[in-house]
């Protein structure tokens, strides 16, 4: 079977990816080229962060929802009433809806359909599981420090809050996004037999 991206893909590419566009064209005209740290220069690198976290949660809840409706659709009979409740029992209480899409999140919610999420990243990116469960733990990590204004944690982050690691998150990301589309969209075809 060939692989199809998912719509929560293309909005990645499309909608989310001009959102984080639009907030690095602010910074820079914010910055202009000036030398040395300055004070907005660093609110508006701590905003462009969170904003990465919080675009990932959102192609995250959009890539549930699809699957959720694909492990749904086709039910028989057509227009039954109870494959809207189905779909709503997939989606409730979903972690993504209320906390961060961190591994452990993720993984919780994806099991709602029967996937076992990260063995399934393993099995098709054996090299790179590890490594973006890793990412996505710091990513976490430094937007909770942000947004919960902790400067002791974020004197602990790995790497600098800086428009430099955050063009270097936003590329590891659009890289495990990608993977992950395909990782659902290959269990949805040996599970319900189509995806989106």
């Amino acid at each position: 079977m060939v692989y199809r991206p998912s719509p929560a893909l293309i909005k990645w590419n499309g909608d989310r990816a001009a959102a984080l566009d639009s907030m690095v064209a602010v910074h820079g005209k914010v910055v202009d080229g000036k030398v040395g740290r300055q004070y907005a220069t660093g609110h508006l690198n701590r905003a462009l962060f969170v904003v990465l976290a919080s675009e990932f949660q959102g192609y995250c809840r959009d890539l549930h929802d699809e699957a959720a409706w694909v492990m749904t659709d086709g039910l028989e009979p057509p227009g039954d009433p109870r494959i809207p409740i189905l779909r709503a029992a997939l989606v409730r209480g979903r972690k993504l809806d209320g906390g961060n899409a961190q591994p452990s999140s993720i993984g919780s919610d994806f099991s709602s359909i029967g996937m076992d999420f990260w063995p399934a990243v393993e099995a098709m990116y054996p090299t790179k599981r590890a490594q973006w469960r890793a990412f996505l733990e710091n990513m976490n990590r430094t937007r909770n420090a942000i947004a919960h204004r902790d400067d002791n944690k974020l004197a602990d982050t790995q790497e600098p809050i800086t428009l430099a690691t955050f063009k270097k998150w936003r590329v590891t990301l659009k890289g495990f996004v990608a993977g992950m589309d395909k990782v659902v969209e290959a269990y949805l075809q040996d599970t319900a037999g189509k995806s989106w």
